[in-house]
């Protein structure tokens, strides 16, 4: 839901100002220090996930803006690069497998 409503997420809620319903409990300065440190892992982990689909973002850009250009020449009349052709699509075994019959 959060996706389909922009700006939802720079929403202050009573988490995010970090309101408390009760005072602080004295002695509570580890237990915030933990929380905060595990925070800060999580934040890390997400940024370096965001920078991931970035460049994965920009690949499939990348791509499509050479499968336009393509498409483009192919309307305008040009002829077309050729691109190599992968090996993998061509890996067809030239005689049949040998098999053995195993009975149990």
């Amino acid at each position: 839901m959060e996706q389909d409503i922009p700006g939802l997420t720079s929403i202050n809620t009573s988490q995010k100002s970090k309101v408390r319903s009760m005072s602080r409990a004295k002695g509570s300065e580890h237990l915030d220090l933990f929380l905060l440190e595990k925070n800060k892992a999580r934040l890390e982990k997400e940024k370096i996930n965001v920078e991931k689909r970035k460049v994965q973002l920009e690949d499939d850009l990348n791509g499509i803006k050479e499968e336009i250009s393509e498409l483009e020449g192919m309307v305008s009349g040009e002829k077309p690069e050729k691109k190599a052709v992968s090996k993998y699509k061509k890996m067809v075994p030239k005689k049949p497998m040998k098999t053995m019959k195993i009975e149990y």
